[in-house]
């Protein structure tokens, strides 16, 4: 077992030195071109190649959607590797933490910066095809919204563009699919219309292999036909009903105004033209050259900037051990590297060691204060000191709040085009309850600068709630809810939701309280009154609680102690009639809602809590020999006087 564990080390230790081995005797530069970053151990003429390539689509999208902002709220940074074996020191690993190897390159989205990264080795892949995929959801969610644009169009239009193509800078290939892609919709059924048409984000990330693959398929041919069909005679009807779906027109109205037919004819038409094998692709002859040499600047990069460049992309796609490992280097190299402390301070937190975060971050402030990024990383830190991947926030002391919004006023004023800064504002006001009508005009700022963002709709939505605004709350978080892909945002947004009933719902029971038939038609007393405000407290608030799965068990105790270890988080809860201990992975798995306005600067963390009320559900197990009852999967904590109603 002792040479196990030894074994065990080494292989830990190997594994976080790899991204390190794989720079050693590397010369990497730095190109900046008009709208990208790069840099790289890549020859010279292949990053410039990369960073042409990316300039050409951004242009030719610009001339063809001439309203479109193609303006990045945040830095875009491509790290452009010289091979495939260096490039897979650097891959986002799977939930079991293994990298797949048919990932090429990838796009990857973040607070502060994002990361494009691939391998420049020549003759083998096509790297750019994931490249311009993911750029192009990226337009297209930064203009309009995720939560607006259906799936199948927003796929569709990834699909389609992600072939883009172009010779000696000039001709313009658009729709180009492989005979495979064509191949693979002819040998299987579409999907029927109707539900391809209603299928959301979420349920297409929980779709098997072979069922995305096919909605992906079948998402780029109707955008495809649309395109080119009939010498593109349908093209401005793509665009009529991504308007109409915009303008909140339902999806199934705007499909009857612009086609004119029903599902089952349209799906007709599709799989003709699929089965008629007549692909024709676009090509565009540009007026000019789209050449971006002479704007390149090309300069060397320093061991430390690379290895604090690298550090920051591995914290990105979460890998931390080898994120921090790389971020020491660099400071090994240079103690006073401002991106490096940066970075590692946001490791530390990932990691819940907050006061070795504060340092580094404190530090990153005093060594540059004219560096927008580093107040606002600063404030992001404090901000995140109690809170769950979920948001579940504890509170702000009124002093901490103040540092926070001090670093914040900072960033904006050296930087008023970074958005977080002014959402990170209103998080604030949203956690205190205090400030409404600022952070509701900052957030308003936010979203002129990224529309698309759907955390930032979520923000708007709590601050519209506590300004009692149900009317624009609501609809806001519905809309996130029902488009979300990510698990984490459409857990908050349903929260939400319930938050905002359950708000709307006691603010009603208080203002008419004679409504119900058993009142009686007379003055209540002020004991009455309190009697009857508590009943409808606690209804709205059974009405709002999550509901058990078939396979899971709801239970009302305190929550007395959390025991983090390694491997396992326990948590020990308190009964009437028993005491009951649960576990998880780890502290983000679980959801965590806050009904009770006194736990609200309760900071809920690792070691034992104070006296509190909490739903809890949880899944039991089916092993009688396992300590823990069972996996715990939510706490929604709850005034004292809280109970279960029939």
């Amino acid at each position: 077992m002792r040479n196990r564990s030894i074994f065990l080390f080494l292989f830990v230790f190997l594994a976080c030195l790899l991204p390190s081995a794989a720079l050693a005797n590397d010369q990497w530069i730095r190109v900046n071109s008009q709208n990208f970053q790069l840099i790289g151990n890549a020859p010279e003429k292949d990053i410039r190649d990369v960073a042409a390539k990316l300039e050409q689509f951004r242009e030719v999208f610009r001339q063809l959607f001439s309203n479109i902002n193609l303006n990045s709220p945040i830095p875009n940074t491509v790290v452009v590797f010289k091979d495939e074996q260096t490039f897979n020191a650097f891959k986002p690993l799977n939930a079991e933490g293994v990298s797949r190897d048919f990932v090429k390159g990838y796009f990857q989205n973040g607070e502060a910066v994002n990361y494009i990264a691939l391998f420049a080795e020549s003759g083998k892949i096509n790297p750019y095809r994931v490249i311009f995929h993911e750029y192009t959801h990226f337009l297209v969610n930064n203009n309009f919204g995720r939560s607006k644009v259906p799936a199948w169009v927003n796929e569709g239009l990834a699909e389609y563009y992600e072939h883009f193509q172009i010779e000696n800078d000039q001709k313009v290939t658009l729709g180009n699919f492989d005979k495979e892609y064509w191949r693979f919709l002819q040998q299987n059924s579409l999907i029927p219309f109707e539900a391809f048409f209603n299928t959301d984000y979420y349920s297409l990330q929980r779709m098997e292999k072979d069922g995305s693959r096919l909605f992906y398929a079948q998402a780029g041919a109707l955008v495809h036909y649309f395109m080119h069909a009939n010498n593109g005679a349908r093209n401005a009807d793509l665009f009529k009903f991504l308007y109409l779906i915009l303008k909140d027109k339902k999806p199934g109205e705007a499909f009857a105004e612009v086609f004119k037919t029903d599902f089952a004819s349209f799906e007709q038409e599709l799989k003709k033209y699929i089965e008629k094998r007549e692909y024709r692709s676009s090509v565009i002859n540009l007026k000019g050259k789209l050449s971006f040499d002479n704007t390149m600047r090309i300069s060397p990069v320093s061991e430390v900037e690379v290895k604090a460049t690298l550090g920051d992309l591995l914290y990105h796609i979460n890998r931390l051990p080898e994120s921090s490992a790389l971020l020491e280097e660099a400071l090994r190299l240079d103690a006073n590297s401002v991106s490096a402390n940066s970075t590692l301070g946001l490791v530390k937190m990932r990691q819940n060691n907050f006061s070795e975060a504060k340092k580094y971050l404190e530090k990153a402030v005093r060594l540059d204060e004219k560096n927008y990024l580093v107040h606002f990383l600063h404030a992001y830190v404090l901000s995140r000191e109690g809170v769950t991947e979920h948001g579940f926030a504890s509170g702000y002391e009124a002093a901490q709040a103040e540092t926070m919004r001090r670093s914040l006023k900072k960033a904006i004023a050296l930087n008023p085009n970074f958005a977080e800064s002014y959402n990170l504002y209103a998080y604030i006001s949203v956690v205190r309850n205090e400030e409404i009508e600022e952070a509701i005009r900052f957030i308003k700022k936010a979203l002129e600068i990224a529309p698309g963002n759907q955390w930032y709709l979520m923000r708007k939505a709590e601050l519209f709630m506590q300004n009692k605004d149900f009317t624009n709350a609501r609809p806001l978080a519905r809309e996130v809810y029902l488009s979300a892909s990510d698990d984490s945002l459409r857990l908050y947004a349903r929260n939400l939701i319930g938050l905002i009933n359950s708000y709307e719902a006691q603010l009603e029971g208080l203002k008419n309280p004679k409504k119900d038939t058993d009142v009686p038609n007379r003055e209540l007393s002020e004991e009455e009154l309190a009697i009857l405000r508590e009943q409808k407290s606690l209804e709205a608030l059974n009405e709002t609680i999550r509901r058990p799965m078939p396979d899971e068990k709801r239970i009302l105790g305190s929550l007395t102690k959390v025991e983090c270890r390694e491997k396992e988080i326990s948590y020990f809860i308190k009964t009437e009639k028993e005491n009951l201990l649960l576990s998880s992975e780890n502290l983000n798995s679980v959801a965590l809602i806050n009904f009770d306005a006194l736990m609200r600067n309760v900071t809920l963390g690792c070691g034992s809590l104070k006296e509190n009320q909490a739903v809890i559900i949880y899944r039991p197990t089916n092993n009688s020999k396992e300590k823990s009852a069972g996996e715990i999967v939510s706490v929604e904590f709850v005034p004292k006087n809280f109970k279960f109603l029939n």
